[in-house]
């Protein structure tokens, strides 16, 4: 019955936290601000944006197999391989942190694990609800955008996760005798349906600030908090934990990798077209000047 209650109290705490972001953005809306265009022209074009570089994401993924051996493949780079060696050596160190990890924090309290997770939940999403209201009250198209890209990253990378656990089908650590090896056994701890959003979330609140290091740190802190409340109720294993976030956040640097390609690719197909600035001649309505003129060289 406890344990019941404390499910229901966090499913509500993370209502209220979902209810008071939306009721955020429903308020930043409506709000006056001394500047055009209006509040309903920036969602607008916030939806426009996101309709048209989805459809783009999905035609670039899937054609992606076409171009591998382009001379502008990604295959071609070195940054790609120094990036993957670098996951690569991330999630293997967390691997072996497992039971490290586990013997000191899977005693900790439901009340603890609980809170820790709703830190992360809160800071995390109303951090990315506040930020898409600044970016409506300022008019900063920019910001908006990342925070878009985000949680596109964010959703994607969450459905990647079904996947990904039934391929992989890990135990979790109250499992099997708390064997971190117990791999292909039915399971779902690998990865974290939980810490995935999270990471990709902060990824776009990192993004907006131009990935520096004083936002960067603390919104992905925040939601590893909640990848450590998930191994204080023994669900996940540090490496799940990890692999979640890699996944996160890789996705959605994915998706900024392609939209800032499609910025640069205004002649492509899209949903809803892009608007071209009229000519400063066209934006006056300046007649040519007329006459004639005669120029010699000595």
């Amino acid at each position: 019955m406890a344990a019941t209650q404390r499910a229901l109290g966090n499913r509500c705490v993370r209502l209220i936290v979902a209810t008071s972001a939306l009721l955020l953005l429903s308020t930043a809306s409506n709000a006056e601000a001394p500047r055009s265009p209006s509040i309903g022209g920036e969602l607008l074009a916030d939806f426009k944006y996101f309709v048209d570089n989805v459809q783009l994401d999905l035609q670039d993924i899937v054609t992606s197999p076409l171009y591998i051996a382009s001379e502008n493949s990604v295959f071609r780079s070195p940054r790609f391989y120094l990036t993957l060696a670098g996951v690569g050596a991330l999630w293997g160190g967390s691997y072996a942190l497992d039971q490290t990890l586990r013997s000191h924090l899977h005693n900790m309290s439901s009340a603890d694990a609980d809170l820790l997770q709703n830190i992360s939940y809160g800071s995390v999403c109303g951090g990315t609800a506040l930020l898409y209201a600044y970016g409506l009250y300022s008019d900063d198209a920019q910001t908006r955008q990342d925070v878009l890209t985000g949680a596109e990253g964010a959703g994607v990378a969450t459905l990647l996760t079904i996947g990904i656990k039934a391929a992989f089908g890990r135990l979790r650590p109250f499992q099997d005798n708390h064997s971190h090896t117990a791999w292909f056994r039915g399971g779902s701890s690998f990865v974290s349906g939980d810490v995935t959003p999270l990471f990709g979330l902060a990824a776009g609140i990192s993004e907006a600030f131009h990935n520096e290091w004083y936002v960067a740190a603390p919104a992905y802190s925040l939601a590893l908090l909640d990848g450590f409340g998930r191994m204080g109720h023994d669900k996940h294993w540090f490496s799940d934990v990890v692999g979640a976030g890699l996944l996160g956040w890789g996705t959605a640097e994915l998706f900024f990798y392609l939209h800032r390609q499609h910025a640069n690719q205004p002649s492509r197909w899209r949903i809803f077209p892009l608007e071209v600035a009229p000519s400063a001649v066209g934006r006056r309505n300046e007649v040519p000047p007329l006459g004639f003129a005669v120029a010699y060289d000595w």
